[in-house]
């Protein structure tokens, strides 16, 4: 691979949570698509697994997926459950009592290196502005606030960090907007944040605008709603005032323009509550392991569950319990349970997906997704439906955190000098994003990142990365059966497995 040299270079990258490629329209959002356009585009880009906000907001920051050959972020899902902790349940990443705890019993709560103490240690600044969560705050600052870095979030002064100063950005623009169904005053809000504040005052070599629309509305009013609608074109305008100032003196100054989605959305067609019917079976379910507790489980479309001691004994009858469902779908275990006969029985190595760090549970799985379209009393369609266990979401709502292509597919183009327009089909992925902005700064790729540099897409620029595929099949006697599609890249000696695609995970009757 030719090494590249960006001089002086800056990034800034906008971050649409939950925004599918495919509803980047001229119509829906004419300014994104036409930067689209002018830019490299990379096509076949994939979330991390599980592909929830919170981990991919790890992976962007650390070039890490949840776990590697090499290190991973350990940051498990939105919520996940470690027996090791003591907790009573699952640890929400946006509880801080909780997030301190954890740091506290593992050392390091954030596994890799994040980008916020990369760059100090380059003598590099960086910012941020988030309409995001608490927990994507937090794990988008990274070590921000020991450093003086500025992040700020819509939350406040107590998520924000201080050289953020939140109190002076509302005394001059105002208390941030109350969140709502389309949340277009919050993204109006952060934009203007960015654009007249962070920028000009703290003059960041890389910075980062997470909005956390369309997601949000995708969630709560479905992917195809009036809502969904309004807030596209919400980011889009958003969007295009980046784009003016990036074309009027952004890209002068050195700026490559990055944009992205985190993952996308399928749409919930029904809900199952997996710890009851667990229970149903016999299973001795709970939300924390206990003496009356053989099973932990952290519920939702995506979900895991955690074994008394790892027997290989319960791991076996769980999955007995679940591929004799028609409502369960891809399942995947550690290697030792592998060893043990868990392929037999339908699961496949959490190795393979990136998962298989010391803190996952026993088993990881997903409910039941289709191909199919959902149409709205409308005749609006997207494709892909699922079913969940998160009764907060309506029938017709938004999900993700899954293997279909639907929600696993994420936009992912970058554009400015040096940089060669065009469509890339090279697989990639969000863990590519952070060692992409390294190079685009003029700096070195970190030793430990499991992604890479999307290189290929830089002027001068002639190899371009090998490319294998491999499918890994599991099914059972019963008729429980699930493909995977793992794509690996080969750059400059390295192997990457920055890619995979669920084809399917079904009983067939």
């Amino acid at each position: 691979m030719t090494h590249h040299s960006f001089t002086n270079g800056k990034v800034l990258i906008v971050v649409f949570d939950g925004l599918r490629p495919d509803r980047v329209t001229a119509d829906a959002m004419p300014h994104l698509h036409r930067f689209l356009g002018t830019g490299a585009r990379f096509t076949h880009t994939a979330s991390a697994f599980p592909s929830e906000t919170r981990v991919q907001v790890s992976t962007v920051m650390s070039g890490h997926p949840p776990a590697s050959r090499l290190l991973g972020h350990g940051i498990m899902g939105n919520a996940f459950y470690d027996p090791a902790l003591g907790f009573d349940g699952p640890m929400d990443t946006s509880d801080d009592t909780r997030m301190r705890a954890a740091e506290q019993h593992y050392g390091r709560l954030f596994g890799a290196a994040h980008l916020s103490e990369i760059l100090a240690a380059a003598g590099k600044r960086y910012a941020a502005v988030t309409t995001g969560k608490i927990g994507n705050a937090r794990l988008l600052a990274g070590r921000a606030a020991e450093l003086g870095q500025p992040v700020l979030s819509i939350h406040g002064d107590a998520v924000s960090t201080p050289a953020a100063d939140f109190q002076a950005v509302t005394a001059r623009f105002g208390p941030c907007p109350e969140m709502a169904f389309p949340n277009t005053g919050v993204t109006a809000w952060a934009t203007r944040a960015l654009l007249d504040h962070m920028i000009p005052v703290h003059d960041p070599d890389l910075a980062v605008l997470w909005l956390n629309e369309p997601d949000l509305s995708y969630h709560y009013r479905g992917i195809t709603s009036p809502e969904a609608a309004e807030t596209l074109a919400a980011a889009d305008a958003a969007f295009g005032s980046i784009h003016d100032w990036w074309e009027a003196e952004g890209r002068a100054k050195g700026f490559r323009l990055l944009t992205m989605s985190d993952h996308g959305h399928i749409t919930v067609e029904g809900q199952i509550d997996v710890k009851a019917e667990l229970a149903k079976a016999g299973l001795r379910i709970g939300s924390a392991i206990g003496p009356d507790t053989d099973y932990a489980i952290k519920p939702g479309y995506s979900g895991h569950i955690a074994v008394r001691d790892g027997r290989y004994a319960l791991v076996a009858r769980l999955l007995e319990t679940l591929t004799d469902t028609d409502w369960c779908g891809p399942l995947f275990t550690k290697d030792r349970h592998i060893a043990s006969g868990a392929d037999a029985l339908g699961a496949l190595p959490m190795a393979r997906i990136n998962y298989a760090h010391p803190r996952a549970a026993d088993l990881a799985f997903t409910l039941r997704t289709r191909a199919a379209d959902w149409t709205d009393p409308d005749g609006n369609s997207s494709t892909g439906v699922c079913l969940a266990d998160n009764p907060d979401i309506p029938i017709g709502g938004g999900l993700h955190g899954g293997l279909h292509p639907g929600e696993l597919t994420h936009l992912l183009a970058f554009g400015g000098d040096g940089i060669s327009a065009g469509l890339y089909e090279t697989p990639s992925g969000n863990v590519d994003v952070g060692p992409t902005a390294l190079a685009l700064l003029g700096l070195p790729p970190h030793p430990l990142m499991a992604g890479r540099a999307l290189a290929e897409a830089f002027e001068g620029e002639t190899v371009r990365p090998e490319v294998t595929f491999e499918r890994l099949s599991a099914g059972t006697a019963n008729g429980y059966a699930q493909t995977l599609q793992l794509a690996a890249v080969l750059d400059a000696g390295e192997k990457y497995n920055s890619c995979w695609y669920l084809r399917d995970g079904f009983r067939v009757d």
